[in-house]
Order: C-alpha cells, then sequence, then structure tokens
C-alpha cells in the first residue's frame, strides 16, 4: 500500500497502476447527483477495479456501506484497457476546504502523467438540453462542439467542480465539465445524458437503457408522493416519531 503524503490529503493506491495518458473522470456530488449516479454507472458497467482512495480529515464522518462493509467516501476506480480512471464521492466536500482538497487532486493527476479530466456536475435549466457543457480551453472547446455538446457561453460554476476546471485551466491541461440537467434531487435521466456525452468524448460506448429505467421509477415515486401530499393538504398536521431509519444514498 503506497501512500502520498500530504497535509490534509492523502492518495492512499491500493494498486499503484500506472496512469500515464489516461482519461480522468470526476464524480463529486452536485444538483441532482447527476455526476456521482453516472460515473458509478460507468464503474459497474465496465468492470472498473477499485485501486485506491482518498483518506483526509476534512472529509465528514459519514460513509456508505455495502454488502454489509464500510466503502471509503472517495474513492478511485480504472479500467486499465480502456486507460480511464474515475475518482468519485458520495459526499460534498465542504466549501471551506474545497481549495485544499482540489489543489491535492491536481497535484495527483498531474503526478499520474494523467492526460485529460472530464469533471462531472448538474445543472437546472427548465425545458432546456438534456446536457451541457464547458472547456479549460479553446481547444477543448472545439472538442466539445465537434461532438454536438451544448457548450455554456456565459454562466456561473460553483463548489469543487469549478475550482478543479479553474486548477485545470492555469495548468494548461485538456478538461471538460459536463452537466447535467437536473430536475430531482436524485436524477437519474441527468445521469444518463452524462454518460452518453462521454461516450461521445471517449467513444466508449455503454448502454444507458437501464439509467433510463431507473428515472421513469424516480419520477413515478414523486408523482405518486405528490398526489398524497395533494390528498392530505386539508388534514391538519401532526408531530409524529419516524418510523424507520433516514434514507441513504446508496
Amino acid at each position: 500500500m503506497v501512500e502520498q503524503k500530504k497535509d490534509l490529503v492523502n492518495f492512499i493506491e491500493t494498486n499503484k497502476m500506472p496512469l500515464t495518458g489516461f482519461t480522468l473522470i470526476e464524480g463529486f456530488p452536485d444538483l441532482g447527483l447527476a455526476g456521482t449516479i453516472g460515473t458509478r454507472y460507468i464503474v459497474e458497467k465496465l468492470n472498473f477495479e477499485q485501486i485506491g482512495f482518498i483518506n483526509s480529515r476534512l472529509l465528514l464522518p459519514i460513509l456508505r456501506i455495502s454488502n454489509g462493509v464500510p466503502m471509503h467516501p472517495v474513492r478511485i476506480y480504472a479500467n486499465k484497457k480502456l486507460k480511464v480512471v474515475i475518482v468519485m464521492a458520495e459526499q460534498i466536500i465542504p466549501n471551506q476546504v474545497a481549495h485544499v482538497f482540489t489543489e491535492s487532486l491536481v497535484n495527483w493527476i498531474k503526478k499520474k502523467g494523467i492526460k485529460r479530466v472530464i469533471a462531472t456536475s448538474g445543472i437546472r435549466v427548465p425545458n432546456g438540453k438534456g446536457v451541457y457543457a464547458f472547456a479549460s480551453d479553446e481547444k477543448s472547446k472545439k472538442v466539445i462542439t465537434k461532438n454536438k455538446i451544448e457548450l455554456i457561453q456565459n454562466g456561473v460554476s460553483s463548489g469543487i467542480t469549478a475550482l478543479l476546471m479553474l486548477a485545470l485551466k492555469d495548468n494548461k491541461m485538456e478538461a471538460f465539465c459536463l452537466l447535467g440537467n437536473a430536475k430531482n434531487n436524485a436524477d437519474y435521466e441527468a445521469a444518463a445524458e452524462i454518460v452518453k456525452a462521454f461516450c461521445k468524448l471517449t467513444n466508449i460506448c455503454i448502454d444507458v437503457k437501464p439509467l433510463l429505467k431507473e428515472a421513469k421509477k424516480i419520477e413515478g415515486a414523486i408523482t405518486a408522493h405528490l398526489k398524497t401530499m395533494q390528498d392530505k393538504k386539508t388534514l391538519q398536521p401532526s408531530t409524529t416519531q419516524s418510523s424507520g431509519p433516514t434514507p441513504m444514498y446508496a
């Protein structure tokens, strides 16, 4: 096990795989969880191998349990054949420490010789396109327009993904940010749009039908919930104790 020492952020590589020339995909939680859902879907569908994780005192003491065991909140996966590495998280990086986290991530990207970065995020544009993008430089912009992905001309971005894109620009690295147009808190349709855009940029084919099927299920559940709330709107409010555990994104 190899550890890259940092003051606050440590990259633990359980499999020290060479990543020179790889494409890195960043999937941190944001609006609609589109990036997190999309990157995890890529990991599962293309049989990525976990090669490490990020350990940091900056992270909140929250983790996901899978198949009865805890998982690190920020994990690193790779597919050697496809030359793609994914860094994904299942908790929001607090804004007050985002600069430190971003600097450490960019330093690791440079050290590993990674060629380009595809960041992911969410956006909300009523009646808009399914996915939008912006780039780190003019060269990267041409790749977006060539693949017919809607380019954001003017706007505002925030959070760790925004800091990452700015740092990659300053380091003159090829980078794209894909933003799924999210309607829900866990928007599988927006995630599917991000996966489709990823396929365009990398020429890697992934079937998104299962994600779209999940989107329909989520939409149906929301519709049913809204109908229930509408039916109960005339009832007097009451205070009750929760009958079960708070759901966790999993």
